[in-house]
């Protein structure tokens, strides 16, 4: 069954909630710089940490690809040695919980939005 509501009722709600709009937002603009700052400092962590493993890996192709044939028996198991260890990437991580990289980053800011739609349907019920 609709309920029929009286243009008076109406427009009080309407101004109720866009006083509550106004608050939220009155509310949330003092957060928004350290939001934004602190999703930075964890995107140029992030950033980094998968500069350090993709170039890391490369470092393998680059011996690879120099003219290793003509260098000195020493010279050559020195880059064997350099070789073999490039082969395992180097990776930033957090007090080896977790790795710092891109899928990292992705994989914070979709559970800080899943925890904040999680408070925000509490709160509001």
């Amino acid at each position: 069954m609709h309920r029929r509501y009286s243009l008076k009722t109406m427009l009080s709600l309407r101004k109720r909630t866009a006083k509550e709009a106004i608050e939220d937002i009155a509310l949330a603009v003092p957060f928004l710089p350290f939001l934004l700052m602190d999703l930075l400092q964890i995107f140029f962590i992030c950033y980094y940490g998968d500069m350090i493993m993709t170039y890391s890996t490369s470092i393998s192709d680059a011996v690879y690809k120099c003219q290793w044939y003509r260098a000195e028996a020493a010279i050559l198991k020195d880059l064997l040695f350099l070789s073999l260890r490039a082969q395992k990437p180097c990776i930033l991580t957090a007090l080896q919980f977790s790795d710092m990289n891109f899928k990292t980053f992705t994989r914070i800011l979709s559970s800080s939005w899943s925890y904040f739609a999680l408070l925000k349907s509490i709160y509001r019920n």
